[in-house]
C-alpha cells in the first residue's frame, strides 16, 4: 500500500458518516494479524479490532490524533487500549481492512500508543452508532509489555514462516483456518508460527540458514511450511513444504492447508518420509490430497 505521502492527522477531524456497516479497525493494513480478544476492544500489535454492536445502521465515526485531550462526557461507554505499533503507521479502516481516510494516526512513529473509545448507540435498533477514536502515544499505567515476535532463531518443531505481508486479510484467514481448523481438516496444533517483517521476502534457503542447531549439530526445525506470496494470494493456501533434515535433499514442493495438518502430523511421527509426499504433487507442482 502506497502510503508515505499520508498526512499525520493533528488534531479532531468532522463526523465521518461511512457508507457501509460493520465493525471497525485501527490498523497498519499491511501488518499485524488480527486479534484473538473478544468485547468492545481487542488488540494485537499493529491492530486494533471495534465491534461495532449489533445496530445495523451505518456508524459515525470521529477521530483523534495528537496528545491525551482527556476522555469526554456524555457517551455510552468508553474504554482504553494499548496498541503497540511496529511500523509507525495506524489508519481508521473498514472491516475488510480497507482504510477510509488516508492519514496516519501514529503521530510518533513506531511505539506503544492508547487509543480511547468513546460510543454510544452500538446497539440501539434505527440509530446510527457514534464513535469517538482518540490515538496518542503512550500507555495504560501497569498495562502488560506486548510480548516480542517469535523468531526463526529461537522456535523449535515445524515451522509455519510468513515471508509475504502485501494480503493481511489472508493472511488472517490462513491462521484462523489453522487455530480453528475447517470442515475439511482439523486444526494443526503442533507448529509454530512466525510471523515476523523481519523475514519479509526470505527465500527457503534463508530461511532454513536462520534455524537454530544443537551441539550435535541437529537442526531445532526439521521441517517448514512458508506463507510467501504465492501461498496468500489462492483460497487454497498452497504453502512451500521445505524439508531440513540433515543429509536429506528433497526439492521443496507445495502442499495446500487442507493436505498440510496431516503431512505434518505424519512426519512429527515418523511415519512416512518428505519424498513421499513430494512423489504425490499434481502437474502444477501442488500436493492436494488429504488423508490421515
Amino acid at each position: 500500500m502506497q502510503r508515505s505521502t499520508w498526512p499525520l492527522l493533528d488534531g479532531r477531524t468532522r463526523p465521518l458518516k461511512l457508507k457501509e456497516w460493520g465493525d471497525l479497525a485501527v490498523m497498519d493494513p499491511d501488518a499485524g494479524k488480527p486479534p484473538r480478544g473478544r468485547g468492545f476492544l481487542s488488540a494485537e500489535k499493529d491492530w486494533l479490532h471495534i465491534d461495532a454492536g449489533s445496530a445495523l445502521e451505518n456508524p459515525i465515526v470521529t477521530l483523534y490524533a495528537g496528545q491525551d485531550p482527556g476522555a469526554e462526557d456524555g457517551w455510552d461507554e468508553v474504554e482504553e487500549i494499548t496498541v503497540v505499533s511496529t511500523t509507525g503507521f495506524l489508519t481508521l479502516c473498514d472491516s475488510g481492512y480497507e482504510p477510509l481516510r488516508k492519514e496516519n494516526l501514529a503521530t510518533a512513529g513506531a511505539g506503544t500508543y492508547l487509543v480511547r473509545v468513546h460510543a454510544s448507540d452500538r446497539s440501539v435498533d434505527d440509530k446510527r452508532p457514534r464513535f469517538l477514536i482518540q490515538v496518542f502515544p503512550g500507555d495504560r499505567t501497569g498495562a502488560e509489555p506486548e510480548p516480542p515476535s517469535a523468531t526463526i532463531e529461537e522456535a523449535a518443531g515445524p515451522l509455519l514462516v510468513r515471508t509475504s505481508f502485501e494480503q493481511p486479510g489472508q493472511w488472517a484467514r490462513l491462521l484462523q483456518a489453522i487455530e480453528e481448523g475447517s470442515e475439511r481438516h482439523e486444526p494443526i496444533e503442533s507448529i509454530t508460527v512466525v510471523d515476523n517483517r523481519a523475514y519479509s521476502g526470505f527465500t527457503a534457503e534463508q530461511i532454513l540458514a536462520r534455524i537454530g542447531r544443537d551441539d550435535e549439530d541437529w537442526p531445532d526445525s526439521t521441517l517448514v511450511l512458508i506463507a510467501d506470496e504465492r501461498a496468500l494470494g489462492s483460497a487454497e493456501f498452497p504453502l512451500l513444504a521445505v524439508n531440513n533434515l540433515p543429509d536429506e535433499d528433497d526439492a521443496p514442493f507445495r502442499i495446500t492447508l487442507a493436505a498440510a495438518g496431516s503431512f505434518v502430523d505424519n512426519m512429527e511421527l515418523a511415519n512416512t518420509d518428505f519424498g513421499e509426499w513430494a512423489g504425490g504433487v499434481e502437474a502444477d507442482g501442488v500436493y492436494r490430497e488429504e488423508h490421515y
